[in-house]
């Protein structure tokens, strides 16, 4: 039975993370209209965006190591605590340089809480529950960006932008105290073990596990989602080719992606289920195929009907693929060195998050648009097949095949 329905830990943990997700969204504002007000460039502008990438390809694998042998709980209430003091500092910055030093900073925290927190869903849900238990964080964190902005642009409005980052502060401080409260260690004992050298400590994590037929399909599978997703054409390249080709205004483009996201949102629990009853192959599969859709789609908009086809079918696909590949990395996972194998595999995403956005921006600046959507619905349709011809499959599916 669902973990997150019945124990002391669930409901508490998916809490933490619509909190948090709530200073997040309000952040998606106010980062780069503070950034330009301090006298920014578009280019450093977008630095201080890309700070959060560069956080995580760093802090996630130490974070992952260090779960291990430490605790998950130690390391998400160091993250959280990290952003909510260095969000309550951006309310004082006064230049550009301390606002990017903060925001790095302050990445790195998010970066530890998100490895550490994602450690912990693994940890708390067995494979014949884990694709319900992610989609629950993922509606959770989902419910928080959606609120976030709202209240962002709220405070903003009644006083200004410095506003926001109190907010963003205050909603990890809320995560904290329940941290503290109410939720308990869960790493295994055998990892325990392990980290104190009475059961394993010959037996480090294999990275051969890394080079394997099973770890590489998913990986691709990620990268292919990565590449339509937020940071990869449909956030990139999608509020451009909208307006400019659809003849949309920004307030339109806004509206369709906010429905996006509502779609993917009601999407991720049946899809959830799906996963546990049948396997995750059955639902990353239809799932990459119909991100290949909508970017095949994207291609030939021109009116408001062919642009909401498109919009739908991204937010089924990305609600059913983003929840999907991080289960597939949860159940591919060591029990004895989850927390190691789990940072290893968010340095693969974030690496996949960095190359994807340049490789297709350099299409869309050789090929045009078109070209951009083609190359990303071809590799999602090849990422499709090399899972289900090669790919492993696990939970229920794997206990029935």
């Amino acid at each position: 039975m669902l973990f997150s329905v019945l124990s002391r830990s669930g409901i508490p943990l998916f809490t933490t993370f619509f909190f948090f997700a709530v200073g997040t969204g309000a952040m998606q504002l106010a980062r780069p209209l503070f950034a330009a007000s301090l006298g920014a460039s578009i280019f450093l502008v977008t630095l201080v965006s890309a700070t959060m990438a560069a956080a995580r390809m760093v802090a996630s694998p130490v974070t992952g190591f260090l779960t291990d042998h430490w605790g998950r709980r130690p390391l998400v209430i160091a993250g959280a605590t990290l952003r909510a003091v260095s969000a309550l500092l951006e309310f004082f910055a006064t230049s550009y340089e301390q606002f990017l030093l903060l925001e790095f900073v302050g990445s790195i925290g998010i970066s530890v809480w998100n490895t550490g927190a994602s450690i912990i869903i693994a940890d708390l849900s067995g494979a014949e529950e884990r694709g319900r238990a992610v989609a629950l964080r993922n509606m959770s964190m989902r419910l928080g960006m959606i609120t976030g902005p709202f209240f962002g642009a709220l405070l903003a409005t009644a006083f200004d932008l410095r506003a926001i980052f109190i907010l963003n502060g205050a909603s990890k401080l809320v995560v904290v105290v329940i941290l503290l409260l109410l939720i308990r260690e869960t790493r295994p004992e055998e990892t325990l073990r392990a980290a104190d050298g009475r059961g394993a400590r010959g037996e480090p994590l294999d990275l051969s596990i890394f080079l394997s037929r099973a770890f590489l399909t998913v990986a691709l599978a990620s990268l292919a989602v990565s590449m339509m997703g937020g940071g990869g054409v449909f956030g990139a390249l999608f509020p451009l080719h909208a307006t400019a080709n659809a003849g949309l205004s920004t307030a339109d483009v806004g509206n369709l992606m906010t429905l996006a996201g509502v779609v993917a949102l009601l999407v991720s629990f049946p899809n959830g289920v799906l996963s546990d009853r049948y396997g995750r192959k059955a639902s990353l599969v239809p799932g990459l195929l119909i991100l290949a859709a909508a970017a095949i789609t994207l291609t030939g908009i021109g009116e408001t009907a062919s642009v909401l086809i498109a919009v739908l079918l991204f937010g089924m696909g990305e609600g059913i693929g983003m929840g999907t590949t991080q289960v597939f990395a949860m159940d591919l996972a060591p029990a004895s060195r989850r927390g190691a194998f789990l940072g290893i595999w968010s340095l693969f995403n974030s690496v996949g998050g960095l190359a994807a956005p340049l490789l297709v921006g350099a299409v869309a600046q050789g090929f045009g648009f078109s070209g951009a959507f083609y190359t990303v619905a071809a590799a999602l349709i090849l990422s499709a097949l090399v899972l289900w011809r090669f790919g492993p499959e696990t939970g229920a599916g794997a206990q029935s095949s």
